[in-house]
């Protein structure tokens, strides 16, 4: 069975149009019988019902669950642990389904991890992005994101962008699920560095598309500059390389004269930088992305 695990943080709207197109491409004895749906709604709104009893009338096996916000890798894993599938799918609210997902069980089986089609509002594919660890102006400057899916030699410095993430349960319960350090932004590519090391780069399955809608449950540029900085400098502790935050400043000041955004991001960093702990807001910062 395909579980799909959606973290939620006052969601509603968008799990509206989440819920209608899987529905829209999903029908069928197969697609009952291979698909379910465990929700974790992080902001205390329990109308997350509404969406996953319209799941259920449909005869989809589905459960959902209110948790506090402990932040993104802690909802994944608190509905992993709720999940029966052999095969998870960390699918954000913002996302729709573009095709049936049936086929994932037979491609990745309990063996194989990594991503599907996932577009932009642009059409394009943007399934991988580069770990943290091999970004830098070059690679900034040539847009490599937009193509390493392309490029199998790429793979095993990539991850798959966290909207829509395949991994077999057991793969997933080996290497301990997501690092509850980070409180959203880059666990996902911290958790691939591990699957990577038990399963060897991740694959992508282009015949299944999803469209994503970026950033489209944080709330202003500014919180998630704030806590993309945060997890970057929780990513360099993690994996062992502290100067990695600081290497990522001295890229985002050498862009900013190209872009404005990048400007923003360092002094964000800078800033995180500085400080040696801090708490979000946890009852009113989003935790899906």
């Amino acid at each position: 069975m395909i579980s799909v695990v959606t973290v939620s943080h006052k969601s509603y709207d968008l799990l509206s149009d989440y819920v209608e197109s899987f529905l829209t491409h999903h029908s069928g004895r197969d697609a009952l019988v291979q698909i379910e749906f465990v929700f974790i709604e992080n902001s205390g709104d329990e109308r997350i019902a509404e969406h996953a009893c319209r799941l259920r009338e449909a005869g989809f096996a589905t459960r959902w669950e209110l948790s506090e916000n402990r932040g993104f890798g802690a909802g994944c894993n608190l509905g992993a642990a709720l999940a029966s599938g052999e095969l998870l799918v960390f699918a954000n609210p913002d996302m729709r389904f573009m095709s049936n997902i049936c086929g994932l069980k037979a491609v990745f089986g309990t063996s194989k991890w990594g991503t599907v089609a996932q577009t932009g509002e642009d059409g394009k594919i943007y399934a991988f992005d580069l770990l943290p660890e091999y970004r830098s102006v070059l690679t900034e400057l040539l847009r490599v994101y937009r193509f390493c899916h392309r490029l199998k030699a790429l793979h095993r410095y990539v991850y798959p962008v966290g909207s829509f993430m395949v991994v077999p349960h057991a793969a997933f319960e080996a290497t301990g699920g997501f690092d509850e350090r980070f409180f959203l932004y880059y666990e996902e590519a911290e958790l691939s560095r591990r699957l990577q090391g038990a399963l060897g780069p991740p694959v992508l399955l282009p015949t299944i598309k999803i469209h994503h809608q970026a950033f489209g449950t944080q709330g202003s540029s500014d919180f998630t500059y704030e806590q993309e900085a945060m997890s970057m400098v929780t990513y360099g502790d993690v994996i062992g390389h502290p100067d990695l935050a600081r290497r990522r400043l001295r890229m985002l000041q050498r862009l900013s004269f190209l872009s404005t955004a990048a400007g923003e991001r360092a002094a964000f960093l800078e800033r995180a930088i500085g400080i040696e702990s801090k708490v979000p807001d946890r009852e009113d910062s989003a935790c899906s992305k």
